[in-house]
């Protein structure tokens, strides 16, 4: 897959770090039982299988990523987004000073003195774009990126930004990376999260399309409320099974519904629900790049045979109760 400013190809999906796989002493909140060994060896997997395209941040994944790509001599070889500027427990953190804190030590920490992707991961609108773009322009000016963008900035803030940087010759946002999937957000599950998803949000997407910028979408299983591991008629199975956020973002009539659509397709081509849902992201008029986590290499096989899987302009409307 081809994203304009990059020089590398992106496989169909990016791994996202967030999980067991990449997991060390800094991400204690992630449990793991994987030892180093037995955490590389997956990860050997997944890049025999084509996969080099990584989603990290300043708070996660970067440290036992950046040990990988080194111990295996394939530091520049993988293509990886990376984050920064997210909230402390004592303030917001979109600062130029921060911004160049993390991404400095995101350096460090992965190894390398350049990032492909570098996305802002929180955002703080008392702050003016016009602190913040010059910033990440210069950098990309010095060869230190190779484009930037923002995770959970609405779509009007994007706006702003890219207004702001065409009308002082500076490079805009190329990317975004919101919550994407095919059920619709509720309610933010986290607190600062912004997702695509819904009829409010229909004229954003209309936009990243006109503009043709890229959504590395996030939680793409929705919390798993997507995934199968519920059926749509047991409710009460989906509140046990649920984590608080997916409840709080996922849990709702139409998702139900969402969802007993997505199972009698998956009869229909004879795959999973997980593998439907994934589908559905692949046949967006949205250039739109999963990101997923998982603990072993079936999970990952299984989403890269979704691409594969080409739903009809009608079923992709029907899947999203358009039709």
């Amino acid at each position: 897959m081809k994203i304009k400013g990059l020089n590398a190809d992106l496989a169909p999906i990016m791994i996202g770090t967030s999980s067991a796989l990449f997991t060390d002493e800094n991400t204690p909140w992630i449990p793991t039982n994987l030892s180093r060994e037995e955490q590389f060896s997956v990860i050997d997997e997944l890049w025999d299988m084509g996969l080099h395209c990584f989603d990290c941040a300043a708070g996660y994944g970067e440290g036992v990523l950046g040990a990988y790509l080194e111990s295996r001599k394939r530091t520049e070889e993988a293509v990886i987004l990376t984050k920064g500027c997210h909230p402390g427990p004592l303030r917001k953190r979109v600062t130029p000073y921060d911004l160049l804190s993390d991404f400095h030590d995101s350096l460090a920490r992965l190894k390398r003195g350049y990032i492909d992707i570098y996305m802002l991961h929180r955002d703080d609108p008392d702050v003016p774009v016009s602190e913040i773009i010059p910033v990440l322009d210069r950098l990309q000016k010095e060869g230190k990126i190779g484009i930037y963008g923002a995770s959970n900035w609405s779509m009007e803030r994007v706006r702003e930004a890219n207004r702001f940087a065409m009308e002082n010759g500076m490079h805009p946002f190329s990317a975004v990376s919101p919550h994407y999937s095919l059920a619709h957000q509720i309610h933010d599950p986290w607190g600062g999260g912004v997702s695509l998803t819904g009829p409010e949000h229909s004229q954003d997407r209309k936009w990243l399309i006109q503009n043709q910028i890229p959504v590395f979408a996030y939680s793409s299983m929705s919390c798993g409320f997507i995934s199968g591991m519920f059926k749509s008629h047991d409710r009460e199975g989906a509140r046990s099974l649920l984590s608080p956020p997916g409840i709080k973002g996922y849990y709702a009539d139409e998702n139900f519904e969402r969802l007993a659509r997505a199972e009698q397709l998956s009869e229909k081509y004879n795959v999973t629900v997980a593998q439907i849902s994934m589908a559905w992201l692949f046949c967006q008029e949205l250039q739109v790049i999963p990101i997923q986590g998982g603990n072993n290499a079936r999970m990952y096989q299984q989403t890269l045979d979704a691409a594969d899987i080409r739903l009809t302009e009608s079923e992709v409307k029907w899947l999203n109760l358009e039709e």
